[in-house]
């Protein structure tokens, strides 16, 4: 693995100039460089692998890496707006490009800066995040693509509006969606950006849109629910961190664009439908009624010591819903297949938590051997500790 790929390429910043991956920034993602070598090297290890299954799919990276390399692939990701990002990445690029509908997609280069600004005030609550002038320029632009009749280019222009929503907005994504300071705010023009952002859209599709050999599935959206059996001949993927980082919300505002939600209530919808992995997943009258053995030390130690009550559950919740997922990955992994997961550690009020050690531990149970550990990089959380984020690499043998 290059030294760039190995320092970045456990961060999303790497794809920021890669060709459709970078349409829609995801904090939380990796790069499509660390996929690519990663396919590489289980290419080398079988190259009849056909299936490529992702359990937390987040924007697709791996999804689209498989595609251009003439490989089907599967994903699961409980969050809808996520899903529409992979699903227009992958199948909806695919579409426009056999079809030769991309001009449709050009016409919204001279239709928009033509729009009458309309006044809206509101936003059902939302309005608190936006000024003005930036809140009546995003929905007038909303208001136009929602007439658009063709599915799969509404798809593309709202995918162009989402990208740029957090930009717009009075708000900052530095790991958790916040409101940005006086030094950090800056008064967006909506329609340049929308419009640089679609440009960028429409040569990506004219250039590399060819590229994608094969689409991408949705087998569900909670990765517990799986019901494949030797399906697939490898997963790549990264699952949520124990960090109490809040997957939803870090997307209300794509979430709310996209009529995905109504208003901030609505919210908690959604959290039931993924992994506990955040400490808004669990409340105190959260009973966690399973806690595994490898677990219950950590939970020990974490009890007394804990600034809130909800963390030792959050924690137990974490390792009880990842314990489901690998199980059934050893039921819909092929035997002899490769299982890539990229896993960072964590620590609550100086407990560390070896996130890697305990998963490995469950992946044994299941079948899955580790024959490969890679650092990727180290940080210093705020009280010192050395955390680090690792790639684990294992076969399974049933």
């Amino acid at each position: 693995m290059t030294s760039l790929v190995k320092e970045k390429g456990g961060t999303f910043s790497l794809n920021k100039s890669e060709p459709i991956h970078r349409w829609y920034s995801y904090v939380e993602g990796y790069s499509c460089c660390l996929i690519k070598e990663e396919l590489q090297k289980l290419l080398s290890m079988n190259s009849n692998i056909t299936g490529i299954y992702d359990p937390f799919c987040g924007t697709g990276t791996t999804a689209l890496v498989a595609s251009c390399q003439g490989i089907s692939s599967f994903y699961s990701e409980s969050n809808p707006f996520m899903q529409k990002v992979i699903e227009t990445k992958i199948n909806g690029v695919s579409a426009i490009s056999k079809s030769h509908t991309i001009f449709k997609l050009e016409k919204y280069l001279d239709w928009v800066p033509k729009c009458k600004v309309q006044k809206y005030g509101s936003w059902n609550g939302f309005e608190k995040f936006f000024d003005s002038k930036q809140l009546d320029g995003l929905l007038t632009i909303k208001a136009l693509i929602s007439d658009e009749e063709d599915q799969v280019i509404k798809d593309v222009l709202f995918i162009a509006l989402s990208a740029i929503v957090v930009k717009v907005s009075k708000m900052t994504r530095r790991g958790d969606l916040r409101y940005a300071t006086e030094k950090e705010y800056k008064a967006e023009d909506v329609f340049k950006c929308f419009l640089e952002k679609l440009q960028e859209i429409i040569f990506d599709i004219k250039n590399y849109g060819d590229r994608l050999k094969c689409g991408t599935v949705k087998i569900c959206e909670d990765a517990r629910d799986n019901q494949y059996v030797d399906a697939f001949d490898c997963v790549i993927t990264s699952p949520p961190y124990l960090n109490g980082t809040n997957y939803i919300r870090n997307t209300k505002l794509e979430l709310k664009l996209n009529d995905f939600i109504s208003d901030e209530k609505e919210l908690p919808v959604f959290h039931s439908k993924g992994i506990v992995a955040g400490i808004n997943n669990v409340s105190k009258r959260t009973n966690i009624e399973l806690i595994l053995p490898i677990v219950k030390p950590y939970i020990e130690m974490l009890k007394p010591v804990s600034y809130d009550e909800r963390i030792p559950k959050m924690v137990a919740g974490y390792f009880r819903d990842m314990d489901k997922v690998i199980e059934k990955l050893s039921i819909s992994v092929k035997n002899g297949g490769f299982f890539t997961m990229d896993i960072g550690d964590s620590q609550f009020a100086g407990v560390h938590i070896p996130t890697h050690q305990i998963l490995s531990e469950i992946c044994s149970d299941y079948g899955f051997r580790l024959y490969d550990e890679e650092v990727l990089r180290q940080r210093h959380s705020k009280n010192g500790m050395i955390l680090s984020q690792r790639l684990l690499r294992y076969r399974l043998e049933k």
